[in-house]
């Protein structure tokens, strides 16, 4: 377990956001363009769906006992968030969602424990594309690796292209795989890691590398 910090990963700055613990990355179709759409349809939805309960999900998805929040959309240009949490739409909605105000405002996803300082500062300072941060926060510890490879080849500013490069290589091979990527808990998380995640699976790994190497080559 990594050294507590007091940095929240879900919307770090004027850049970015992350839904992902609204069950954004449960859609099987995984792919940058299919996501956004979703996500800019989430006004329509917010003002569709009174109650959570009148949403009916997308038939295909990775986790058919998870759930996909009807009201996670864009805040603004590239910054995924709740669109009825009281800090965007300045009224607390969030009791019309699965699990109200009193689960959503006290979550933390297992990348803020995963992380390191190090790791997360990094992943805020140089990943300013939302589908690429989202990709981080859904699988910490393949991050932890592209962080790791990453700085053993490059320094800043180069750092940023190459871990985007990781990224963007790791997002196309999860992909290819059509199980769970996202868990709430770090016991389920390190329960299913081996399947997805870079250190464990070599072929992810060996695309990730050849990106990273290439984008450092020049």
């Amino acid at each position: 377990m990594k050294a507590a910090d007091d940095i929240i990963l879900c919307q770090p700055d004027s850049r970015k956001g992350c839904s992902v613990c609204c069950g954004l990355f449960n859609i099987r179709d995984t792919a940058k363009g299919n996501l956004q759409k979703f996500l800019e349809e989430g006004n329509l939805r917010e003002k569709l769906y009174r109650v959570y309960e009148e949403f009916t999900e997308p038939e295909n998805v990775r986790d058919r006992f998870s759930h996909i929040c009807p009201y996670q959309g864009f805040l603004s240009a590239g910054k995924p968030g709740c669109l009825i949490h009281p800090l965007s739409s300045g009224i607390e909605g969030r009791d019309r969602s699965l699990f109200a105000s009193s689960v959503c405002g006290k979550f933390l996803c297992p990348a803020h424990e995963l992380l390191s300082t190090e790791e997360k500062s990094a992943l805020i300072k140089y990943i300013s594309d939302w589908y690429l941060y989202s990709t981080a926060i859904a699988d910490p510890e393949s991050f932890s690796f592209i962080h790791e490879y990453g700085s053993s080849i490059s320094a800043a500013p180069e750092l940023q292209s190459v871990l985007n490069a990781g990224l963007k290589a790791h997002a196309e091979n999860l992909l290819t795989y059509e199980g769970i990527i996202f868990f709430y808990s770090i016991p389920e998380y390190k329960m299913n890691r081996e399947r997805f995640s870079l250190r464990y699976r070599g072929d992810f790994r060996t695309a990730a590398v050849e990106a990273m190497d290439k984008c450092h080559a020049g």
